[in-house]
């Protein structure tokens, strides 16, 4: 008998990527569940207990990060990126934003987390924020590579999960990371690449095949051991380029640690469902090179 998951893993795949790709239109609930070929009502059980939130809450919440990224980034008009974030108009934007966020667009556009990295680099703060040196074990992880915008990585967490519930492991006791293997600073956003991990569950026997032809690879990756810089980040993912732009352009000069050649790891303390885009907490971690510093 086939496993039912993949089946469902074909129209999760439709209906992610139709949504990922028309954040800026109307998506209707029920012309979603008639894509994935479901009841509505089915669709909605099917749905939340694969990802553990509704669709409704996926689509608002993948609005507002794009909505966070695009005031941390751009000086666009609000009118604007309401309309690109799916919204008819500001008033409509600004409450959906404030309920998730607690602050309306434009307070963030100018007092967000990035305010507070910004004016650290400004003033070449090299002690602005608190950096820990950790030595991590090595880690052997299951993976699925992801292309494009590392703030859509999440599309390929999706995908690992479908396939973790196709195996019989729950999501819940799930550690998250991100292995950033390009330099977000020097490639295109289209060549980026990165692989969404989590390590590989105790007793896993089974190939490491797709759940289809269509789905994606899942590879073995090591996260390499040895010493790292941590730093916790608590805000937007959107806000991230601006800590990363202290951490190598204040911290690592002024401390003199040495960067290793290997991919800087974001390790995902909080799930993205169970906060507001601006609350999330993540630790970024720095390879550094064994006893130099």
């Amino acid at each position: 008998m086939q496993n039912p998951w993949i089946e469902y893993e074909e129209r999760f795949d439709v209906v992610l990527t139709h949504i990922y790709d028309h954040l800026d239109e109307p998506l209707d609930m029920v012309r979603l569940a008639e894509v994935a070929g479901f009841s509505p009502r089915h669709w909605h059980r099917v749905f939340v207990s694969a990802f553990g939130e509704s669709l409704p809450a996926l689509v608002k919440r993948l609005r507002i990060q794009r909505a966070v990224s695009l005031l941390v980034s751009g000086t666009a008009p609000i009118r604007e990126i309401a309309i690109e974030c799916g919204y008819p108009d500001v008033p409509s934007f600004t409450r959906a934003f404030r309920a998730t966020t607690g602050t309306t667009p434009a307070e963030y556009r100018h007092t967000g987390g990035h305010a507070d990295l910004r004016a650290a680099r400004a003033h070449h703060d090299p002690g602005a924020f608190d950096v820990e040196i950790r030595d991590l074990p090595e880690i052997d992880c299951l993976a699925v590579r992801h292309y494009g915008s590392y703030l859509r990585i999440d599309r390929a967490f999706h995908d690992l999960r479908i396939w973790l519930a196709a195996h019989g492991y729950d999501w819940a006791d799930v550690q998250m990371y991100g292995v950033y293997l390009s330099d977000p600073t020097q490639a295109a956003e289209a060549d980026l690449e990165s692989m969404a991990c989590v390590p590989r569950p105790a007793g896993l026997t089974a190939e490491l095949r797709p759940l289809s032809p269509d789905a994606a690879p899942i590879e073995p990756v090591t996260i390499r051991p040895g010493p790292y810089a941590v730093l916790e980040h608590v805000g937007a993912y959107a806000d991230m380029p601006d800590t990363y732009a202290w951490l190598f352009g204040c911290w690592v000069p002024h401390t003199g640690h040495r960067l290793a050649d290997h991919p800087v790891v974001e390790r995902y303390l909080s799930r993205p469902q169970d906060h507001a885009p601006t609350a999330t907490s993540t630790e970024l971690l720095l390879p550094l090179e064994w006893g130099r510093g």
